[in-house]
């Protein structure tokens, strides 16, 4: 079998960059997305400390 290369959130995002310029609704939720992902980034740091 072969193996299925999985492709990050930023790699799909920038491939479909044109399309998603041009659906502002998809653009907020990448934007939701991203700024959660940033706030449990922030939250972890501040638990280590």
């Amino acid at each position: 079998m072969s193996k299925k290369r999985i492709k990050t959130y930023q790699q799909l995002i920038e491939e479909n960059k044109k399309a998603i310029m041009r659906d502002p609704k998809m653009m907020e939720s990448i934007y939701e997305t991203i700024d959660n992902k940033h706030q449990k980034q922030l939250a972890a740091a501040g638990r280590e400390s």
